[in-house]
């Protein structure tokens, strides 16, 4: 009996675990090695989220494909798109880093392709 007053009282949630969002490692000081390190690990969760999304994705558009059979053009067409978009987003952030990428190669990546977009911009 005292025990499951004791539990009723002190009720135990099991949800997913959140994190605080972190400043950019552009957002960084110089030096700041903790900031660095906290970076790095949100830029891994991140990395880890999309790549997920890319599957679910990936899994529905395969359901859609196996539902509906010959006629999977003319019915999964949202779902290719979004599989189409949702790709080439991350084949923008994330391609071409290797396994070995990192929160510093990908902010290199994406300063450069900026850098790019806008001289074709002038140009």
């Amino acid at each position: 009996d005292w025990i499951e007053r004791w539990q009723t009282k002190n009720k135990f949630y099991y949800y997913h675990q959140k994190f605080r969002r972190v400043p950019d490692l552009s957002q960084c000081l110089e030096g700041d090695y903790l900031c660095y390190y906290e970076a790095e690990a949100q830029w891994r969760r991140d990395r880890m989220v999309d790549q997920e999304i890319v599957e679910i994705v990936r899994e529905r558009m395969a359901a859609c494909r196996q539902r509906e059979g010959p006629n999977e053009f003319q019915n999964c067409a949202k779902e290719m798109e979004l599989l189409a978009q949702v790709t080439k987003a991350y084949q923008d952030r994330y391609g071409d880093l290797g396994y070995h990428g990192n929160a510093r190669t990908c902010l290199m990546k994406q300063k450069h392709r900026m850098m790019e977009e806008r001289k074709a911009a002038q140009e």
